[in-house]
Parts: structure tokens; sequence; C-alpha cells
């Protein structure tokens, strides 16, 4: 007797449903871009028990027919092709004709539809994968699906999904991510009886602040290119606006949100040195393509699509981004000022460092914070300072090849790095710089980064910072999901200095910060540190020194930044009073030393 036998049609819709419906968003999903492909203006989405107790999506699109209804629950009968060339030249979501069919055979579903021209909508109620009862009902224009009991036959099912917080947050994703790719249908999610989420019909740049709050409206840049008959456009991030995750970046193929194994590789690419390290941009970008160009049928799901030239698709996407980026990233000669804001730490009494050996030159400190001494008042670039009137130190004297004498007289040099000139910048990224003991090369950025984390930690260990009391408080505009998660961390945020308020919806409003952080950097830094704190919970120990990164990352000098000379002479010596001047607080050198005798090995005269 043979061992090979046909599956049950039940048995089919229950592993079919396997492939399609990963969890309620996933339903969500295919309910959703059924409506948009019913040319729906208006999509209300209701969940209760984050979908496995209630699932209700109602457009107004052009509706079923009373006849089409039953076939709808039929696997692979569809509207929306006939043949292979249709397949070929897909204008729909939804096609294939297995969603409502599986998800059916594993909820209690009721469908309500009406179409234009009737008197009467229809009624039919759907139980594992069967219709138990037609009728009809008073009309209306547009369908209606209700799902209760998801999974109630297939309990295994539900042991594998994530806590009802979990799946609640995801089917929120879900539904923000699909209004970022239709701003001309108004959206409306309901969990658990309270509305979420809500967007009427808006212009493309107003859809994402909508979804993605009002902070980011002077940190986008509009991305708009064209090629052989394909288009790219959308949004990216200026690079002073970035997450330390890539949860803030979407592509859309045809309207359609997908996931692009080389985007990540890309926008890496096109950033380069202008993000720090562990920083992500935003990005909101659209392809439009042929149809015949894109095959979305490779993933059960359609999370993922194929493209006939994938070289085709990643040039388009490296043009439009790099064609922004070098237009839109000038300098700021006020804001480079500003970044060096912190005083120069200096010790008039002090005889002897307490530096020791160490480090690729310039040594590390045995201590902590006590080597700093007493620190001046202002900075020779911002303002007056007492620094100026000594012997050795003159900001005119400080340029090009000229000595840098600027440590006092009785510091030892066999114990730190003394720069005696310095040559200016490389590559509009390091600083050339001579010492007793060899040549060095520094990274301006990574320098900086050093300096400024290690003065903010101290700060934030000493409490010798100031929580500054804002005339008019900066608004934070968030969903209400941020929100409410934001001002869960309050405390934390106040340990910092930081003050913030519930407003309503989705404002809050920042009404402290501290001295440490930039003025002018308040928003992204703040939301920098949140990210982190979403990322991963950090200990109290740790808390300070992930402020201490973020104030770093925003505030530092930035690779191609046009530094003048009395600059670069107040960084080299403010990057010898660190306590690890080698590396940045990411793990990336600072510097590098040739000694003379590296360089006349190099050169054969030893």
């Amino acid at each position: 007797m043979g061992i090979i036998h046909s599956l049950s049609p039940d048995l089919i819709n229950q592993i079919a449903a396997g492939e399609v419906i990963e969890s309620t968003h996933s339903i969500l999903k295919e309910l959703i871009e059924n409506s948009i492909d019913a040319g729906a203006s208006k999509i209300e989405i209701a969940t209760e028990s984050a979908g496995l107790g209630r699932i209700l999506v109602f457009d107004d699109g052009h509706g079923i027919a009373k006849e089409d209804l039953p076939l709808a629950f039929k696997r692979y009968a569809t509207s929306k092709i006939q043949n292979f060339h249709d397949l070929e030249h897909l204008f729909t979501f939804g096609f294939r004709g297995e969603a409502l069919a599986s998800i059916a055979s594993v909820s209690r579903l009721v469908i309500e539809s009406g179409t234009e021209g009737n008197r009467t909508a229809n009624r039919v109620v759907v139980e594992e994968g069967k219709i138990v009862s037609e009728e009809e009902i008073p009309f209306f224009q547009g369908t209606k699906i209700e799902i209760k009991d998801l999974f109630y036959n297939t309990p295994v099912r539900r042991k594998f999904l994530k806590t009802e917080s979990g799946e609640e947050k995801k089917n929120r994703t879900r539904v923000q991510t699909m209004a970022l790719g239709e701003p001309s249908i108004s959206f409306r999610y309901v969990q658990n009886g309270k509305e979420v989420f809500f967007v009427q019909k808006e212009e493309p740049l107003e859809r994402v602040l909508s979804v993605y709050g009002e902070n980011l409206r002077d940190h986008l840049l509009p991305v708009h290119t064209s090629r052989n008959g394909m288009t790219l456009r959308g949004f990216i991030s200026h690079p002073d606006f970035y997450k330390s995750s890539r949860t803030g970046q979407f592509f859309f193929v045809n309207n359609r949100s997908v996931e692009l194994k080389f985007s990540a590789q890309i926008l890496k690419r096109c950033y380069g040195e202008l993000l720090p390290s562990g920083a992500f941009p935003y990005a909101f970008l659209f392809f439009d393509l042929p149809r015949e160009f894109v095959d979305v049928n490779v993933h059960p799901q359609k999370k993922e699509v194929r493209f006939l030239s994938e070289e085709t698709v990643t040039g388009i996407l490296f043009q439009g981004i790099t064609e922004v980026l070098r237009t839109s990233t000038p300098v700021e000669f006020l804001e480079m000022r500003r970044r060096l804001s912190m005083p120069i730490p200096y010790d008039n009494n002090r005889n002897e460092s307490s530096f020791g050996e160490g480090g690729l030159g310039f040594g590390i400190g045995s201590g902590s914070s006590s080597h700093f001494g007493n620190q001046t008042e202002g900075s020779p670039l911002l303002g007056p300072s007492h620094i100026e009137g000594r012997p050795g130190f003159s900001l005119e004297g400080i340029g090009a090849g000229t000595n840098l004498h600027l440590l006092g007289e009785n510091r030892s040099k066999h114990h730190l790095f003394v720069p005696k000139k310095h040559f200016g910048v490389i590559f509009e990224t390091f600083i050339l710089a001579e010492a007793e003991d060899g040549l060095y090369i520094i990274d301006q950025h990574t320098a900086h980064e050093r300096i400024r984390y290690e003065e903010v930690l101290r700060d934030l260990k000493s409490k010798a910072y100031k929580s500054q009391s804002l005339l008019t408080p900066i608004r934070l505009e968030l969903t209400k999901e941020e929100a409410e998660e934001m001002i869960a961390e309050k405390q934390r945020f106040s340990e910092l200095g930081i003050t913030l308020e519930p407003f309503s919806g989705g404002t809050i409003l920042i009404r402290e910060v501290p001295s440490y952080i930039d003025p002018g950097k308040e928003t992204e830094t703040i939301l920098d540190l949140w990210e982190r704190f979403r990322s991963k919970d950090p200990e109290e120990k740790e808390l300070y020194d992930e402020m201490a990164k973020c104030v770093a990352c925003r505030s530092a000098i930035k690779k191609g930044d046009q530094v003048s000379d009395p600059i670069i002479g107040e960084l080299l010596q403010r990057l010898s009073y660190c306590e690890n001047p080698s590396l940045c607080p990411h793990g990336r050198p600072t510097l590098i030393k040739l000694t003379r005798k590296d360089l006349e090995t190099m050169f054969h005269r030893i």
C-alpha cells in the first residue's frame, strides 16, 4: 500500500495560513491591501486583545458584489489576475487569492459589503473556511470584515506569538507603515476602544510628519531622481538628525512596503563619515518602477521583491541620495565655533603631571578627574579668557607651522603630548601636529568626540552642570504611543538634568535642559538618548555614559568641517588633558604616531 496521499482541503488551508499569517499584523496587512485595491479613500481599523480577540477593517471602497462574496473565500479565486500576462503587469497589492481563505480557516469571520447601484448590502458568516450563513442587510458603500477568535482551532499557533503588548506594538507599526505609503487615504486605528492613530488625506511630506512627528520637519531633505523611466522620490534626514537603529528607514516599491537587502549598505555608503558610528539616518523612499521590472511573487507575505536588474535600482538609490547630500550639507561656521564651547582645563599651580606613561604617546591618566585642575571660565574662541594673557599663549600666534606652547612652562615633556607645531588639516579630516616624540596624525572628529565625552561624563558624575529653565519650552511631536513610552522614562531624563512634561496627544514639552547640551541640539540629543533607552535598558551606572556619548556624537566636529588654526590649537591642547586620548567613545582611534625613527627607517636613513 502506498504512503503518499492527498491532503484534505481544510489541512491545505491551515498550512497556507501558516505561510501567509505570521501574526495579527500580517492579517491587518492583507485586509488593508484589499481595501487599497478596492479604491478606498478612508480605512478604519480596530483590534481587541492585540487582534486575537477581534480584528475589524472597514473601508469605503467599491465593495464586493453579492455573487462574488462566496468565491472570495475559495483558495486561488481572485479578481486581480486571469493569465500569466496579468501576473507580470500587476497594479494591485493582493492578487493570489489565498489570503481570505487562509484567514477564514483559522478564525470566525464575518464580511459585509455593498456595491454602488444596489439597495441593500450583503452579509456572509464563515467558520473554519465554510460559509454558515448569508443574508441581505441595509445598504452601505464599501466592505467591512470582522475576525474573531483567531487561531481558536489551532491553539499551538497562539503559543508562538509575542506578549499582547508586543503584538499591539507590531500592529501599530504595520498600520503606520502602510499609511506612509498611501498619503491619499485617511487611516484611523483603534486599539481596545482607544484611538491610537488617525491621519487625514494629505501630501507625502505631511504624511511623514503625521506618522513620525513634527520634529522631523526641519531635518528632512527631499529626494527626486529619474532614470530610464524609473523614479526615486521621498525624503532622507540631514546628517545632523539620526537614530541609533534602522527603525526610521522605510522603502516602497510602487507604494508597496518592502525589505530591500541592499538598502542599509547603500545608505551607509552615501552618508559615509557624515554620520557618527552607530547612527542611522531616517529614510522614506519610494521607487516608481515599470510593473514588468518587478516580481512581487517571490515571498508568501510579499515582503521582498525581485528586480529585473538590481544594479539599476541600487544605482538610482545611490545617485539620488548622494546628489542631495552633496548639495545640502554646507558647513555652518558659527555652529563650528559653538562645538568647542567648553573651557580649556588649566592648573597654573601644578608642577607635576598626574599622567602616566601609556597610550600612543599621549599618556593615560592614573587618576579620575583630579588632573583637570581649576578650569577657566569662558573660551578663547567665544569670549574673554584669562588664559589669553599668559606667557606663550596667543591666539594670533596659533597658525599652521606656528609654535604651540599652550600648556604652561612647568609641564613635563616626558609624560604628556605637548605639540610644538601643527601644520593644518589634510583631506578635510586629519590634523598634522609635531611633538618632541614624533609626528601625530589626528582625526578631528574622533578627537573632539573623546574631548566632549570626557567633559560631559565628568560633569554628570560630579553634578557640575546646571539645568536651565526654558522661557519657551521645546515641543517634541511624537505619536501617542511614543509619547507615553517617553514619559515613562521621565525619571531617567530627570537624573540627567532634563525635565519633560506631557502636553496633549503625542506632544511632550521640554521644560529644562542641562548646560552640557549645546544650544540648538536639544531635540536631536534627547531623541537620540531616548532611542538608546528603547534599544536597551541601561543600568544606572551606564546612564551617564550613554548621555555623554549622545552629546559627544551630536556636538563633535565632523569630517569635512573647515576648522580654523585657533580651533586646531585648542582642540590639541584639550585632547592632551583626556584620560584616554587614544580612542573615541566608540573605540575608534583618534590618532596615529610616527616617530623620528619610523620616518628615518622609511627613507633608509638608518
